[in-house]
């Protein structure tokens, strides 16, 4: 056997090696999957008295006063206003106070070039006179009866507060499931160390913390109740 086929059958025997190897890695990677899976479900069933994420929901739309707007409802509501009048009323007063002061006094002269004069009159007018003035105007505007200006800003409003749900939505979903990942994590892969120990904990409160502010502190509560009202 020549040195070139020497090395050609060390290739293939390398070659089948290498396959029994992977064929065998495969297949315990298969049982490896099949038991993690198992294992996972079987610890999941562990916070089965916990709040689940739709409550979670629940509760965070609930602490936030969120309720899924309602477009057509407020533009009936805008619409309906404008049945009551707009009402525009004035007062006013009106004070006016005349004084007249007349001196009136006659000078004559006679034949013989003699001033002669009456008594001299003195007259004083006090005149003073007040009103009240007022006034009431009522104007009904129909044509917005079927479209009113504010339906705009309603279609903003919605689309905005549409908005604010679903990222309070995404974010209640974030921490509850990244919370949910670290507590199967414990309990299938305990931590190593001392200092891996107590990462975890605190990143576990932190993603707990974070859910109790969403919902206002409900998320604790019902923790409480379902480990029996222990703190």
């Amino acid at each position: 056997m020549t040195r070139s086929n020497l090395r050609t059958l060390r290739a293939l025997r390398a070659l089948l090696a290498l396959g029994a190897a992977m064929a065998a890695l495969i297949a315990f990677s298969g049982d490896a999957l099949a038991l993690t899976r198992a294992q996972i479900e079987e610890a999941a069933e562990a916070f089965d008295d916990e709040p689940t994420v739709t409550q979670t929901h629940t509760a965070a739309l609930a602490h936030l006063n969120i309720r899924a707007p309602d477009l057509d409802r407020w533009t009936r509501r805008a619409r309906l206003s404008n049945l009551l009048p707009q009402i525009q009323g004035q007062v006013a007063w009106l004070d006016q106070h005349d004084l007249q002061n007349r001196y009136r006094e006659n000078i004559q002269a006679d034949e013989a070039g003699d001033y002669q004069r009456d008594y001299a009159q003195h007259y004083l007018y006090d005149d003073t006179r007040s009103r009240t003035l007022f006034s009431l105007r009522l104007s009904l505007d129909l044509s917005q009866l079927v479209y009113t200006p504010q339906e705009m800003v309603i279609q903003r409003e919605v689309r905005a507060r549409w908005k604010h749900r679903d990222e309070l939505l995404h974010t209640v979903t974030q921490a509850y499931f990244a919370r949910r990942r670290h507590q199967l994590r414990d309990m299938l892969l305990p931590p190593t160390s001392p200092d891996e120990a107590l990462t975890r904990h605190i990143e576990l409160q932190s993603l707990t913390a974070r859910l109790d502010a969403l919902t206002g502190g409900w998320f604790s509560e019902q923790l409480r109740d379902a480990q029996g009202g222990a703190r």
